[in-house]
């Protein structure tokens, strides 16, 4: 068996004995793979290393169809999310993401990378629906599906008077041009520039900058929309979210 030295993150755990796990890393160098990791539910060292959200430097052992974990250093953790519901529902849903676009070895280090910087900004108290909607615009460009917004993807047209977002022409295009697509939503002067601000920035930066509540709820419905398309696929942990909101809601009408 050959041995590996690699950094990850641990994105899910699963318990399959009283003492083993099965883990997945997504790692900067060989991709996303599972990991048996033998006895980490009774060393607890291995314990804390092979918890959800823990980034550290593993070192595993390459058998015929699997990794076998031999040891793992805790380089940071972001498990104190976890005594959070809000930022850790964000976090598992960003998680689930990173997960899906985790294709090849040199995207998933760049997925990695950004993930890291997404759960450190969660972490420091960043908005986490603004940490989670630039992750996801962010990470359509890592995966090769950048929206288009140098000009109206239609007409090319770059003097935008009004600007709109199309989701099956994939970019801005321009008010002429939205009459003809359905999908088309109009998007403001903020919104487009927090677009523009993702899609140019470098990580931290992804993540360096406000919005307000209107421009933020635009953003996010395009981000999760634009991803869910181009991914075919119906992300659902932030409804969790609303229904708590809901519940609390109405809670709170009959208390008044």
């Amino acid at each position: 068996m050959a041995l590996i030295r690699t950094k990850g993150l641990v994105i899910r755990e699963v318990n399959v004995s009283d003492a083993d796990k099965i883990i997945t890393l997504i790692t900067e160098d060989i991709g996303k793979v599972s990991v048996s990791a033998r006895g980490a539910r009774k060393n607890s060292r291995y314990s804390y290393g092979t918890q959800v959200l823990t980034y550290g430097q593993f070192i595993l052992f390459k058998g015929r169809s699997n990794y076998i974990l031999n040891g793992c250093d805790i380089l940071a953790s972001f498990y104190d999310l976890a005594n959070d519901l809000e930022r850790f529902t964000y976090a598992a849903h960003m998680i689930e993401i990173a997960s899906d676009a985790s294709s090849d070895d040199q995207t998933t280090a760049r997925v990695l990378n950004l993930l890291l910087h997404g759960l450190n900004a969660l972490n420091k108290g960043r908005e986490p629906l603004l940490v989670s909607s630039a992750f996801t615009m962010k990470l359509m460009q890592i995966c090769g599906y950048p929206p288009h917004v140098t000009s109206c993807v239609s007409c090319h047209e770059k003097d935008l008077e009004s600007i709109y977002f199309c989701f099956s022409r994939c970019g801005f295009v321009c008010e002429n041009c939205a009459r003809a697509n359905k999908d088309a939503v109009p998007v403001t002067i903020g919104t487009a520039k927090a677009i523009l601000h993702v899609l140019c920035s470098d990580n931290p930066g992804v993540f360096s900058f406000n919005l307000s509540p209107g421009n933020l709820e635009s953003f996010s419905n395009i981000a999760n929309r634009y991803i869910a398309e181009r991914f075919d696929k119906k992300y659902g942990k932030l409804d969790y979210l609303k229904e708590i909101s809901q519940v609390s809601y109405y809670l709170g009408g009959n208390d008044s």
